[in-house]
């Protein structure tokens, strides 16, 4: 039997050039398997040595670096391709708060502006096909509305944020989505309004690619 796709429909944030909504599938997953319960996964359904594959991941690990560091691309032949991904440094202003870096000139851009960024990925086509192969889609919430489109009040919106990050210490956008059950867009409009507030109680620092929300008070 087919493994199934769980997925979700989702309106866009902006309609099309008629003024119609359109709609995105998105996919919606269970969790995230960590290194430790890969390792007892293979312990438990395999013969694998789990001690040897740990050091192999982390051998992996270290040469996916190096190699990009190197300035080369890292090819796992059935896998896919890792390269380094690189942009303008992020520039903060004299209370921390994050800049755009913007340029007129591109002959004023030195080195010291570059930064590396993150990783990106591209799956090798077999490896695509055999993703596809024996997979059919589920829609996680029925025929019913798209999802994810529950509405907040700011009270409510706050309450959520203030509770989630007594336990948390912190949330990002992604969190907070899937958390309330409404799409991207309404998730970072939410942490835009609070953050940009007057005597606002949040702010938000990038990590990697991604933003995360603290309280000034609970950091």
């Amino acid at each position: 039997m087919a493994d199934k796709i769980n997925y979700g429909i989702f309106p866009n944030p902006l309609p099309d050039e008629e003024g119609n909504t359109t709609y995105q599938v998105r996919h919606l997953p269970y969790g995230t398997m960590s290194e430790k319960e890969f390792l007892a996964h293979l312990k438990y359904h395999n013969t694998y040595n789990t001690i040897i594959m740990q050091s192999s991941l982390t051998v992996l690990k270290n040469e996916i670096i190096e190699q990009l560091r190197d300035n080369m691309r890292f090819r796992i032949d059935g896998v896919g391709t890792f390269q380094m991904k690189v942009g303008l440094k992020t520039k903060y202003d004299e209370e921390g708060n994050p800049i755009k870096t913007h340029f007129t000139d591109p002959n004023k851009i030195t080195a010291n502006d570059v930064e590396v960024q993150g990783v990106s990925f591209t799956p090798d086509p077999s490896f695509v096909k055999a993703l596809k192969d024996r997979t059919s889609a589920r829609n996680k919430y029925g025929r019913g509305p798209a999802g994810r489109n529950k509405s907040y009040t700011r009270e409510q919106i706050v309450e959520f944020i203030d509770n989630y990050l007594k336990e948390h210490h912190s949330i990002t956008r992604r969190q907070m989505q899937f958390a309330l059950n409404i799409t991207e867009y309404r998730a970072q409009k939410w942490l835009d309004e609070l953050t940009a507030e007057e005597s606002s109680k949040y702010y938000g620092k990038k990590q990697g690619n991604t933003y995360v929300y603290y309280r000034y008070d609970k950091e």
